[in-house]
């Protein structure tokens, strides 16, 4: 199974194969779905404030690459990714764990939807600017922090 560790970096297993050699593992779980939703950047709506705006600054640069995640969303309705990149500037107050909280909830939203299964999420202040979100799909669970330096 793929796991992100705290530098980012990513594990594959490999199983031991016939003739010696070695296959990689398949997860069967819907963790490296949830992984993959969380990671990812989604789309930002068109009404979310950027982390790099600051407002009654003019000329500031939106422009389409801006907002992140995969550009063709704008031409489709479903939408994959998280918006947990939008905190990148907070204060990491309770509203900020709220949004967060609301955001994971959001990018896991498809694989609740899709595979009919209940998916909690969590989102606990762990320290000074650093936001610790967690989801449980049923026996596995998946987290992804979120910090003012990330």
């Amino acid at each position: 199974m793929m796991r992100s560790n705290a530098a980012g970096r990513l594990n594959l297993v490999v199983q031991a194969g016939a003739g010696g050699r070695g296959t990689l593992a398949v997860d069967a779980s819907l963790a490296t779905c949830a992984q993959l939703a969380l990671q990812c950047d989604r789309r930002a709506a068109s009404d979310d404030t950027l982390p790099n705006e600051i407002s009654l600054l003019p000329a500031q640069t939106g422009g389409l690459l801006a907002r992140r995640g995969w550009i063709g969303d704008i031409l489709i309705d479903t939408r994959f990714g998280s918006r947990l990149w939008l905190l990148a500037r907070g204060k990491y107050d309770e509203a900020d764990r709220l949004l967060g909280a609301g955001y994971a909830d959001e990018s896991l939203a498809s694989i609740r939807a899709y595979w009919g299964v209940s998916i909690s999420v969590t989102a606990t202040l762990v320290g000074r600017g650093i936001l610790q979100i967690s989801s449980a799909i049923g026996a596995v669970s998946v987290s992804r922090t979120v910090s003012a330096a990330a």
